[in-house]
């Protein structure tokens, strides 16, 4: 399995002769083998897997790139790179990131040798170009969710406030068949249900736990960017490690973690800086029902945790989600319609799953707190399918 380095070290350092401090560093192990590994015995999970947007996160351009972004690129597209502020153009792109709900373009960083964003993201929705200022190395700020097998093979803890992300390393770009069943060496040769991580017999809280990894937004003080800013994703505590299905990563460092609706002392109705500002919707609506729906995407797990469903132990994510893939012996799900499968007609995503995280302008992700009492009028929502330039 060919292995993905990256090396995010500041080159200005380099060029003055400045040591950089890191904490040891672990070399990858062979435990991934990467999910076309796992197509000769679990062919309809791989195909049902390779349609998902799971396999489709981070793509090389020409096999990602939207017909609509080629044609109105020129007229108001990206221009510059967020970190860098270098100047660039479409030839330059090596991946885009996203397509369902918007595409983002990453290219690369020359001071670190990583990827930085583009200065412009592209609504696939309205099919508008939106500014977009994400200054961190794409690796650094979303490796752990955008990649398999992910993890920091070196770290400078001097550099400023929390230290810098120096070099990380992946398995498989994308969201990997490992990356929800763990590293499959093991299980490719032994062919034993031991030795991969399943989630039949897992309680609904483990099911969950696993999406969730993902799925919510935080803010990491114990692991910084290559820019040395404070990262949104969780890297596996020790460098060198990575994370793996099963592991309780809301206890990996919770005194350096900020995790509202997640760790007991961040409350879902508190207030925060950064990132974490108005990440919740808080409302005398909010008030009443006693859940707080989401303002921003991809924190659907810190919703789910407030909903009687999780609480009352009804239901996990893969209730409805199923594993985001079919079997021989049961198809994938339709979230859209899974609540017909305990509700009656009445019970819809449009009435009680409304559009309230924003993920980009007039664009909103369903919430998941599953409120009896919802009467939010929802914002729009993503619909149809990408159109690629191909």
């Amino acid at each position: 399995m060919k292995k993905h380095v990256v090396v995010t070290v500041v080159a200005g350092a380099l060029m003055l002769g400045m040591t950089v401090v890191a904490s040891a560093a672990k070399a990858p192990q062979k435990e991934y083998t990467g999910s076309e590994s796992c197509k000769k015995c679990h062919a309809e999970e791989y195909k049902t897997w390779k349609e998902s947007y799971h396999s489709k996160m981070v793509r090389k351009k020409d096999d990602g790139i939207l017909k609509g972004v080629v044609e109105k690129w020129a007229a108001d597209g990206p221009t510059k790179g967020n970190v860098t502020g270098k100047e660039f153009k479409l030839g330059d792109v090596e991946y885009v990131v996203g397509s369902k709900w918007k595409q983002r373009f990453l290219v690369k960083n020359d001071q670190t040798n990583g990827l930085q964003f583009l200065n412009k993201q592209y609504n696939s929705m309205s099919g508008k170009w939106e500014n977009y200022g994400n200054k961190n190395d794409w690796g650094t700020i979303c490796g752990t969710c955008h990649t398999t097998g992910y993890r920091i093979v070196e770290y400078d803890a001097k550099f400023g406030k929390h230290g810098r992300t120096v070099k990380d390393t992946f398995s498989e770009m994308n969201v990997g068949c490992e990356a929800c069943h763990g590293p499959g060496a093991k299980h490719v040769k032994s062919k034993s249900k031991k030795d991969i991580f399943t989630f039949a017999g897992k309680s609904k809280a483990e099911q969950s736990k696993v999406c969730g990894y993902c799925h919510n937004r935080i803010e990491n003080e114990k692991f910084a960017t290559a820019q040395g800013n404070p990262r949104e994703d969780l890297p596996a505590p020790k460098v060198g490690d990575t994370y793996k299905p099963g592991d309780d990563w809301t206890k990996w460092y919770p005194e350096h973690a900020v995790m509202p609706g997640i760790q007991p002392e961040d409350k879902v109705d508190a207030d925060y800086t950064g990132d974490l500002k108005g990440l919740f919707i808080k409302d005398e609506k909010s008030k009443e029902m006693g859940t707080y729906d989401a303002a921003k995407h991809h924190q659907q797990y810190q919703e789910f945790l407030q909903s009687k469903h999780y609480k009352n132990d009804i239901l996990s994510c893969t209730s409805c989600h199923g594993g985001l893939h079919g079997s021989k012996k049961a198809p994938a799900k339709d979230a859209k319609v899974s609540c017909a499968s305990c509700h009656d007609a009445s019970y819809t995503i449009e009435k009680y799953m409304p559009g309230t995280g924003k993920t980009a302008d007039n664009l909103f992700v369903r919430a998941h707190t599953f409120n009896k009492k919802q009467t939010r009028p929802g914002g729009p929502t993503a619909k149809g399918e990408p159109v690629y330039n191909k």
